[in-house]
C-alpha cells in the first residue's frame, strides 16, 4: 500500500496516510449498506412483534365484548324471548357469564400445558364463532316457534359457550403477551390486554345502540373470523419452558405455594384483590346501566351508558403512563378511594330520589356518580 509520509510535530518522526484505493472506497459504502440491513432487520422485527400483538389481543376484546354485549339491546331481547327485564331468568341468562368463564380460566392451563400456547390461542376463535351464530338461530326459533323454551336454551348456550372461551382467552393472552414481550416493552405490552378488554366494552355498547340485537351479538363471529384471519402472524414462543413451568406448579400444587413463606403473601394480596375487582360492582354498569340510567329518571338512558363506555376507554389509556410515574400501590389506593366515595354518592342520589327530595340533580348526581366509578376504577383495579 503506497502512502505519503506526513511531517508530524517530532522531526524524526513521519506517520504514513494510506491513499484511497478501490477496496478502501468501498468500505464507507459496505458500512451504509450494513447499517440499513439491521435498521431494516430490527424494524421488520418490530413490525412482527406488533402484529403477533395484534393476533393475540382479540380474545381479551372478545372477553369485553361479552360482558357488555347484552346491556343496550336488552329490552329488544327480552321481549324476543318472552321475558320480563326483572325476571329471575333474565338474571340467569346475564350471570351465566360469569361460571362458563369460571370453567374456562380454570381449565386453561390444563390445556396449555397439554396442547401448547399456540394452539390455545386459535381455539379460542371457535368459541366466538359458534357463539355469534347461535343469537342469531335463537331470534329465528323464538319467532318461529310457539314456545320459548328453545330460544331460552338456545340463548343460555350462546352465553356459556362465549363465556368460556372468553374465560380461557384470559389466561392465554396474558400468558402468550408475558412471554412475546422483550424487557424494554414488558409493561407497554402487557397492558394490551386490559386495554383490549375496554375497547370491546366500547365495541359491545356501539353495536348494541345501531344493531338490532340479534346483529349485534352476531359480531362476536365476525370478530372470531377476523382473529382466524390474524393466526398466520402469531409468533412461536419457547412452549417447553412453559409446559416445565406447568408441570412444576401442578406437583407443588397451591397448598404448597400457600406454606411457601415467600411466595404466601402475595399470592394472597393477588387472589384478594382479584376477588374484589369482581365484588366492586363494576360488571353491574356493564351488565344493567342503560336499564339503571332508565330507572334513575336519565332522559337519554343509552347516551348515559355510551359516555360511561367512551369515558372508561379514555381513562384507561390515560392511565397506563402513570403506572412507571405514580406506581401501582399509589394508583390502586387512589383509585380505591374514589370509588369508595363514587358509591356513596350514587347511594345518597338513590336515597334522596327515592324519598322525593329532588328529581333533576337527583339524577344528574346519580350520572356523575357512574362515571366517577368508572374512571376510579379504570386508574385501580384494572391495572392492579
Amino acid at each position: 500500500m503506497s502512502a505519503l509520509p506526513v511531517p508530524c510535530q517530532w522531526s524524526h518522526c513521519r506517520l504514513p496516510i494510506p491513499l484511497a484505493s478501490s477496496r478502501n472506497r468501498s468500505r464507507p459504502l459496505s458500512h451504509v449498506k450494513r447499517i440499513a440491513h439491521i435498521a431494516r432487520s430490527s424494524t421488520d422485527r418490530q413490525w412482527r412483534l406488533w402484529m403477533a400483538c395484534a393476533a393475540a389481543v382479540p380474545g381479551s376484546f372478545q372477553y369485553g365484548f361479552g360482558l357488555s354485549s347484552i346491556n343496550v339491546p336488552q329490552a329488544g331481547i327480552c321481549r324476543s324471548l318472552h321475558l320480563a327485564p326483572t325476571s329471575f331468568t333474565w338474571s340467569a341468562l346475564v350471570a351465566i357469564l360469569s361460571p362458563s368463564g369460571l370453567l374456562g380460566a380454570w381449565l386453561a392451563p390444563v390445556a396449555v400445558s397439554r396442547l401448547g400456547l399456540l394452539r390455545c390461542l386459535r381455539s379460542t376463535s371457535f368459541f366466538f364463532i359458534i357463539s355469534g351464530l347461535i343469537f342469531p338461530l335463537a331470534h329465528h326459533v323464538s319467532v318461529s316457534a310457539s314456545t320459548a323454551t328453545v330460544p331460552l336454551w338456545l340463548f343460555a348456550l350462546g352465553r356459556v359457550v362465549g363465556g368460556f372461551g372468553a374465560g380461557a382467552a384470559t389466561v392465554f393472552v396474558p400468558l402468550y403477551l408475558g412471554q412475546l414481550a422483550p424487557l424494554h416493552l414488558r409493561g407497554a405490552i402487557g397492558n394490551l390486554h386490559q386495554v383490549a378488554i375496554v375497547l370491546g366494552l366500547l365495541v359491545a355498547q356501539l353495536a348494541g345502540a345501531f344493531l338490532p340485537w340479534p346483529q349485534a351479538l352476531q359480531m362476536a363471529a365476525v370478530f372470531g373470523m377476523m382473529q382466524l384471519c390474524l393466526i398466520p402472524f402469531l409468533r412461536p414462543v419457547p412452549d417447553a419452558v412453559k409446559k416445565q413451568d406447568f408441570q412444576e406448579t401442578e406437583q407443588k400444587g397451591f397448598g404448597a405455594l400457600i406454606r411457601d413463606p415467600q411466595v404466601r403473601r402475595p399470592l394472597c394480596m393477588a387472589v384478594s384483590l382479584m376477588a374484589l375487582q369482581q365484588y366492586c360492582g363494576i360488571n353491574g354498569v356493564w351488565y344493567y346501566s342503560t336499564e339503571f340510567f332508565t330507572e334513575v329518571g336519565l332522559p337519554h338512558p343509552l347516551a348515559g351508558t355510551l359516555i360511561s363506555a367512551v369515558i372508561f376507554m379514555v381513562a384507561t389509556l390515560a392511565a397506563v403512563p402513570l403506572i412507571e410515574k405514580a406506581g401501582r400501590r399509589s394508583l390502586l389506593l387512589r383509585g380505591q378511594l374514589g370509588a369508595a366515595f363514587s358509591l356513596m354518592f350514587l347511594t345518597s342520589s338513590l336515597i334522596a330520589k327515592s324519598v322525593g327530595l329532588g328529581t333533576m340533580w337527583t339524577t344528574q348526581l346519580a350520572l356523575a356518580a357512574v362515571i366517577s366509578f368508572v374512571v376510579s376504577f379504570a386508574i385501580s383495579q384494572s391495572l392492579g
